[in-house]
């Protein structure tokens, strides 16, 4: 009989990519053969900062095992002896600037020149994120055009200077995924080269936030969106810009030319942006498929669902809503039972009712991730909520639940309910165990259902309730950690673990079993 003793190592390194580090470790310490298979499951991805504990790798460790490295995120906080080191198999790096590095007295210790030559070093690197915050010259753009000769993928946030811009823009022009956050470049007035062509581009996503009043508004992601129009093989393209205006005219005329004949994934909103322009992008799409759709800002009305309706249900995969008002409970269930082929779903809100009242189940049973609200109304009918807590427990791929409200969302209204009442304000589902309820609030469980009925969502990962509305404790915390084998991360406050005991075994057992928390803020 052939045992896992027995496989190759190609094999048990394509199992242990799917397995979490904790399992790993243990696998590593039962036998020499497991060691030699795995331990390059723990080397293949590395993020690494200043050592401060003794946790952290050191640059001899990592030098010991640098073959084994083909991902890599740099902290700012790094020495430039990690820098000196040679990695074979790099493809990945990753330059980062998190949140605690800037209070380090020894932020941004390297040298932009130890950074330029590193790159010099491995000029096989396929993807560069940069998002460190010192001031890159031309020089290290001209590196990343031409010494970087397998560069597909550059994504970038950072201000770019009037010197740099030209380099900037060649760099750009020969990645195929390109992702710019944030960025500001300092001669807006100069337009991109006309000699650069972004053809090879598959992925652009262009994500910025509003600048400060003394600065002018940036209009270069119009020309770069104009100069895209040659891409042949976009197939995702991704506007969100808090100060410019999702250019509706100029998309709908790169359709009528007959450009972006590939394109399938859409990420877009602004504030002007109204139904009747979403809308007519929709149908106006060259591929006449929409298989990812995010509008995070605007509106998201009947004319816009209806296209969705009409054109794409029987392709979409990835929808997102969660952010632009307009979309109904009635709306969000009929997506959940006719779009079959969702993989996730973000949506505002679904009422209760409307599950428990509609003809049809849910056909979207593939769906890995669900971010969406689950609002109950006061006269709802007794056993209501036990058909929301079945329809999810069919949910069987699932990997994330978030059932949270978003509290800097616009107010929600439905057609169904009285235009002066707050979906946001009402209350949710009641995942308390009976023993819970009966010691809380003597409160009986009834036809209502509880967690017990998603004991069927064996693959989740991550987790989310709404600390306010949905109280639970340690014994709701036990029965997540008894049935979801695979939980990683929960985000919610247990208000209901009262008192010093109760908050100190709800840590303890977080911290046994490697699951992050993050509370209600």
């Amino acid at each position: 009989m052939t045992t896992v003793l027995d496989l190759p190592d190609e094999i048990r390194l394509l199992i242990g990519k799917e397995l979490p580090k904790k399992s790993i470790y243990s696998l590593i310490r039962v036998c020499r053969s497991f060691y030699s298979s795995f331990i390059p499951c723990i080397w293949s991805d590395l993020s690494i900062s200043y050592p401060k504990e003794s946790t952290v790798v050191t640059a001899d460790q990592v030098r010991l095992n640098a073959h084994r490295i083909e991902s890599i995120t740099f902290s700012t906080t790094l020495t430039q002896y990690y820098y000196a080191i040679a990695y074979p198999r790099l493809h990945t790096l990753r330059m980062m600037a998190f949140y605690r590095d800037e209070k380090d007295n020894n932020h941004l210790q390297v040298q932009l020149q130890g950074k330029i030559d590193f790159l010099k070093r491995h000029p096989f690197l396929r993807k560069l994120n940069y998002q460190q915050k010192d001031t890159l010259s031309r020089e290290f753009w001209e590196v990343v055009a031409t010494a970087l000769v397998q560069l597909e993928d550059l994504m970038f946030t950072g201000v770019v200077e009037q010197d740099t811009v030209d380099a900037f823009w060649r760099a750009c022009e020969r990645v195929k995924n390109l992702h710019l956050s944030d960025v500001t470049l300092r001669s807006n007035s100069m337009p991109i080269l006309l000699t650069l062509s972004f053809r090879q581009l598959r992925d652009l996503a262009i994500i910025t936030f509003p600048w400060q009043e003394d600065q002018p508004r940036q209009m270069w992601p119009v020309q770069l969106l104009e100069r895209a129009k040659d891409s042949e093989n976009l197939k995702r393209l991704e506007w969100s810009i808090g100060d410019v205006a999702f250019p509706v005219q100029l998309v709908l005329d790169a359709f009528e030319e007959n450009c972006w004949r590939e394109l399938c994934e859409l990420s877009i909103g602004g504030e002007a942006c109204s139904d009747q322009e979403v809308a007519a992008v929709l149908r106006s799409l060259t591929s006449r498929r929409l298989t990812v759709f995010e509008l995070w800002s605007g509106r998201f009305g009947p004319l816009t669902y209806n296209c969705l309706k009409e054109m794409y249900f029987g392709h979409l995969r990835d929808l997102r809503l969660s952010q632009a008002p307009g979309a109904t409970s009635s709306m969000v269930q009929e997506i959940m039972t006719e779009c079959v082929h969702l993989v996730s779903l973000e949506a505002p809100y679904i009422l209760v009712r409307s599950i428990a009242t509609a003809s049809k189940s849910w056909g979207c049973l593939k769906l890995e991730k669900l971010a969406v609200y689950f609002a109950s109304q006061v006269d709802d009918e007794a056993g209501w909520d036990g058909r929301a807590f079945q329809q999810i427990a069919r949910l069987k791929r699932m990997r994330t639940l978030d059932l949270t409200r978003d509290p800097h969302g616009p107010s929600l209204y439905d057609d169904e309910v009285r235009r002066s009442q707050d979906i946001l304000d009402m209350q949710t589902l009641d995942l308390r165990l009976p023993s819970s309820r009966m010691t809380l609030d003597s409160s009986n469980n009834g036809d209502g259902g509880d967690i017990r009925g998603w004991s069927s969502l064996l693959q989740l990962r991550e987790f989310s309730f709404d600390g306010d509305r949905q109280w639970m404790g340690v014994d709701e915390l036990k029965w997540m950690i008894e049935h979801w084998r695979d939980l990683k991360c929960i985000s919610g406050d247990f208000r209901a673990a009262s008192g010093i005991a109760s908050g100190d075994r709800l840590k303890q057992l977080l911290v046994q079993h490697g699951i992050m928390h993050y509370e209600d803020i």
